[in-house]
């Protein structure tokens, strides 16, 4: 885990952060934090449910019984339609938290970035491309990010723990088994997509020249066609797109490498569980439904002991985007300290 924790700029990302948490709008995004959770935590009952159902359902299945057949079919449906409000108003209530944690950073940092000549110093910064990119596009990727992965990360540990009690009582070693398969299928993404921050990073600051040349161009028009700098313009404009690809290019090899480990392991979480409860069941020892109860809650832990390694890709850009607002706040308050210190010097 610390290979892919370490990659997180924690320090930038507490610095834009942690304001809106201790502003006057935290009352309403931890309301809105609160009903996520509990619509996370009512889901996953619903989850355990479904899965005995389900177990119950093919059981009934193997054995034609039926009766019990109409009423666990029925039990099945009645829990899914159940789980369906609750996960359109969870995606609902994140969408408008994040919304709402949008609005409140933009507009600080717009506000900084007008006040005090700010924006006058800034435009003299090399390393602060594009701040109106960086002050909107970005923010409202930070916050979509911070909220999606926090929330992803707290229900797959839910998950895990829920669950694994379900493959404990099916067989320990099922329990075993998948959390001994997660790790080591965390260490090799790890390995193989560690350069992924470093080139994400630079897709984006490629990406935003690429569009603040165009934009250049298209204000000055006038003055390019009359002085016929096209020519220039294009060439420029080519070179910084060839950038562009050749970092995009880079990260789909990375991702190759990825998918090639990844698609391999992730199928055979439908396999293991099977052969590892299959000879109980041949014996005797189970019933069918077992192994399907097996699967279905097998598939869950991995799920969430690998949402590391699922959101690898996610994780990436996320240290990239909050480098990049990190490093813009450092330098609105180091030009508010030098105003202050040119003031005082006048």
């Amino acid at each position: 885990m610390r290979s892919i924790t370490s990659v997180l700029p924690w320090r930038r990302l507490l610095m834009v952060a942690r304001p809106f948490w201790a502003s006057e709008a935290r009352k309403v995004g931890i309301a809105h934090l609160v009903a996520v959770l509990a619509l996370l935590a009512l889901h996953a009952a619903v989850a355990v449910f479904i899965n005995k159902s389900a177990g119950r359902f093919m059981t009934a299945l193997e054995s034609k019984s039926l009766e019990d057949f109409y009423f666990y079919l029925c039990a099945w449906v009645l829990a899914i339609l159940v789980s369906t409000p609750i996960q359109v108003f969870y995606g609902y209530l994140r969408t408008r938290l994040a919304l709402i944690w949008r609005e409140w950073l933009s507009t600080r940092l717009l506000e900084a970035y007008f006040s005090g000549k700010t924006h006058v110093h800034l435009a003299g910064l090399d390393d602060i491309d594009n701040p109106e990119q960086r002050m909107t596009q970005d923010v409202d990727s930070f916050c979509n990010s911070s909220v999606g992965l926090f929330i992803s990360i707290l229900d797959a540990c839910i998950n895990v723990v829920t669950f694994i009690t379900v493959l404990w009582v099916i067989s320990p070693n099922l329990s075993f088994t998948v959390m001994i398969y997660a790790s080591l299928g965390f260490v090799i993404v790890t390995a193989i997509g560690k350069s992924l921050v470093g080139l994400n990073f630079e897709q984006m600051k490629r990406e935003a020249h690429l569009r603040a040349g165009l934009t250049s161009a298209r204000n000055d028009a006038s003055q390019i066609a009359a002085a016929g700098h096209e020519d220039e313009i294009l060439s420029a404009a080519r070179g910084d797109l060839r950038a562009v690809i050749s970092t995009l290019l880079d990260i789909a090899l990375v991702n190759r490498n990825l998918q090639l480990f990844t698609t391999p392991f992730n199928l055979l979480v439908q396999i293991i569980p099977a052969v590892l409860v299959a000879p109980a069941y041949f014996d005797g020892l189970i019933p069918f439904g077992t192994i399907t109860q097996a699967v279905m809650a097998f598939g869950v832990v991995f799920n969430g002991a690998t949402v590391l390694i699922v959101q690898f890709n996610g994780i990436t850009s996320y240290a990239a985007i909050t480098n990049r607002l990190g490093s813009l706040i450092e330098a609105m308050e180091g030009s508010e300290r030098r105003l202050k210190m040119l003031s005082r010097l006048g």
